[in-house]
């Protein structure tokens, strides 16, 4: 689904970057890559992908530029981890055992426990749909998710990836990430996935700045036709974005006014979760 430009903001809610205080990567030997895994790993995204349907082992093998025969081999060890499943019509789809291991890590995550009361709060003072999300490449994923009471609701899920040039929990966390992510993102094509999606690069760039400037990013249905969001940047102890956490809900409750009321309401639960997290700003 969907996340998500004037006015000078409060300093409540406006990390500065700054690149983590530990040594790069760039400065330790890499790893050797297990090319095993890595293919197996890929076969398990893919499946995430397809997790409404599933997809049968012809499209998988197109999909993956890999022999059928050699596909089957990975799914047969998938399936027996419990990592796969096979339906009746021969598709295939994530296993049980991801929801087992996603929960472990969601009920260890400091930063979804530390978040939870805030998010429960903004949710009663909304009155919509809150997400949390973490930074993923250049994709942001939900973590953790505080559903609306209106009949008319959003429909996502813990664990859907989007974008980040497009939706307010991205735009929030890149405004206030590394130079290396947003160059990263800023480098990838901007596809336009509704009229109003912003395409180019320096748009971006000054969308960015306003970002940076009011502490809150909106998303003017550039995800998703219908829907807005406003979301804001949570920081740790490096002054650097970790997560967002967003307001969401359909165009027609959530116009631009309405966007614009409730983004101190969400700046501030985010510099809250943030102080939370060893923030000092």
């Amino acid at each position: 689904m969907t996340e998500q430009r004037r006015g000078r903001a409060a300093s409540v809610g406006r990390p500065t970057p700054r690149a983590p205080g530990v040594s790069s990567s760039a400065d330790q030997p890499a790893a050797p890559l297990s090319r095993t895994v890595a293919k197996a790993f890929t076969i398990v995204d893919v499946l995430a992908a397809q997790s409404d349907r599933g997809i049968s082992l012809s499209d998988l093998s197109v999909q993956l530029s890999m022999p059928k025969s050699t596909v089957h081999r990975y799914l047969a060890t998938l399936q027996q981890l419990g990592l796969a499943e096979r339906s009746d019509a021969d598709r295939f789809r994530l296993g049980t055992k991801i929801i087992e291991l996603a929960g472990q890590f969601l009920a260890n995550s400091d930063l979804r426990t530390e978040s939870q009361a805030a998010l429960d709060a903004l949710a009663t003072q909304t009155n919509e749909t809150i997400h949390l999300a973490v930074p993923s490449g250049t994709e942001v994923v939900y973590i953790a998710k505080v559903e609306s009471k209106h009949a008319l609701r959003m429909y996502s899920y813990i664990g859907a990836r989007l974008p980040m040039y497009c939706t307010a929990l991205g735009k929030a966390i890149l405004a206030f990430s590394t130079p290396e992510r947003r160059r990263d993102v800023l480098a990838q094509p901007l596809k336009a996935r509704t009229p109003s999606t912003i395409t180019s690069r320096q748009a971006l760039e000054r969308e960015l700045e306003t970002v940076r400037s009011q502490g809150f990013a909106i998303d003017d249905e550039e995800n998703e036709s219908g829907i807005r969001c406003v979301g804001a940047p949570i920081a740790d102890y490096s002054q650097t974005a970790i997560a967002a956490l967003s307001v969401s809900g359909p165009g027609n409750r959530m116009d631009r006014k309405r966007c614009t009321e409730l983004a101190p309401m969400v700046r501030d639960a985010a510099q809250r979760i943030s102080k939370r997290m060893g923030y000092a700003g």
